[in-house]
């Protein structure tokens, strides 16, 4: 079986949790030798003008080449939009390859992807692209968001006229998506991507922030949150690690506020960060925008932590029915001191939700992914031939 992959970016920029994701993922094929031949395009480079975000003429026809000469059974599509843009879908569809497109994020379903209003109410129904101009957050400029709007509209259709199946990592956008593309398709978990070391048995020593350093991310509602539990508990510690647009105003508050027990760690490799998880007390996950997925909540589980997380994550709902960490209402500051509290002070109910991640991470394998990936690219194969 040939499976293209086409994500804007390739190997060489790890841009985030997609790219990480391939590079596990074709890693893992090959330490098993299985049946699946991978060819994954993408570009090194974020460069574009604004025409190439619209249509890019060379990756369509570096696509095309690709297309004939690897001759692929199926193309599975990650991110798609720039550098890469989606006409050599209809390519596709012409030499009758079925192409399978994994929905990450909510972009597809607003170009605004905070999936927020103005005033912070959730965006149930995206149907008016001038509401999204004038109210979704976050906002630009009235020219570039209208350009925003105008190439997903244009992406959008060409999505709904040629992606044949479509996966999702959670339960909430395959709703989504369902109902704003119109696409059959499936809910497929990420697998955890980082495992247990020895490094699991460290004392616990801090707590701790894996992300991107930008607004949407929460990372100041954590800071303000920071400072109040400090004043009680005077000898705790908090890391964070990232980097992003906003790293110098929180650097900011935190020389303004004395905070000597906060520390920027900036961007750590996979075999730092299985340290900074192995020794961190839980990990506080305080996303302000409808996130996916949460790929961070999945690696503290792996290491046997609980967490603190916002009420957008997607995992929100299995972290709820397995009671394997706390949530609060997102950008609510004193109800994420209460949740931090909690864990601080009650060790017993703590180590609890310790066990139960524990066992809702075990089955998040990239074997058992692995396995449900190959049998959903064997059905829609078949699926497209019949």
């Amino acid at each position: 079986m040939k499976v293209l992959l086409v994500n804007n970016f390739n190997h060489n920029l790890l841009v985030g949790g997609v790219e990480n994701y391939l590079v596990e993922l074709l890693k893992y094929n090959n330490s098993i030798n299985s049946e699946i031949e991978f060819y994954w395009y993408g570009k090194a480079s974020k460069e574009t003008n604004w025409l190439q975000k619209f249509y890019n003429p060379t990756t369509t026809s570096e696509l095309k080449k690709i297309i004939d000469t690897f001759k692929p059974d199926l193309i599975h599509c990650f991110g798609v939009g720039a550098p890469v843009t989606p006409h050599f879908m209809y390519y596709a569809q012409k030499k009758k390859i079925p192409v399978l497109q994994s929905f990450r994020d909510y972009y597809y379903v607003c170009p605004k992807n905070f999936m927020l209003k103005g005033n912070g109410e959730i965006v149930q129904n995206h149907t008016s692209y001038i509401e999204c101009i004038l109210h979704h957050q976050p906002k630009k400029n009235i020219i570039y968001d209208s350009f925003l709007a105008l190439k997903h509209a244009y992406h959008k259709q060409i999505l709904k006229k040629n992606v044949t199946h479509f996966l999702t990592p959670s339960i909430a956008v395959t709703t989504a998506i369902e109902k704003h593309l119109k696409l059959k398709g499936e809910t497929l978990p990420n697998p955890s991507l980082l495992n247990l070391s020895n490094e699991t048995m460290l004392a616990e020593d801090y707590i701790l922030y894996v992300g991107r350093l930008d607004v949407e991310k929460g990372v100041a509602t954590l800071l303000k949150a920071f400072e109040k539990v400090s004043k009680k508990f005077t000898k705790e510690k908090l890391l964070i690690v990232g980097n992003g647009n906003e790293k110098k105003d929180l650097i900011a508050f935190k020389e303004k506020n004395n905070l000597t027990n906060v520390e920027f760690l900036g961007s750590k490799n996979r075999e730092e960060l299985s340290t900074l998880y192995a020794k961190a007390k839980f990990v506080v996950v305080p996303s302000e925008f409808l996130e996916s997925y949460g790929n961070v909540i999945l690696e503290a589980f792996a290491f046997g932590k609980t967490v603190v997380i916002s009420d957008l994550l997607g995992l929100k709902n299995e972290v709820e029915h397995y009671e394997t960490g706390i949530i609060f209402p997102f950008g609510n500051i004193e109800k994420l001191v209460d949740a931090i509290q909690i864990l601080l002070e009650n060790t017993s109910y703590k180590k609890q939700l310790e066990q139960n991640a524990k066992q809702y991470v075990a089955t998040k394998t990239m074997k058992n992914h692995f396995e449900k990936l190959q049998s959903i690219y064997t059905q829609v194969i078949e699926n497209n031939q019949s």
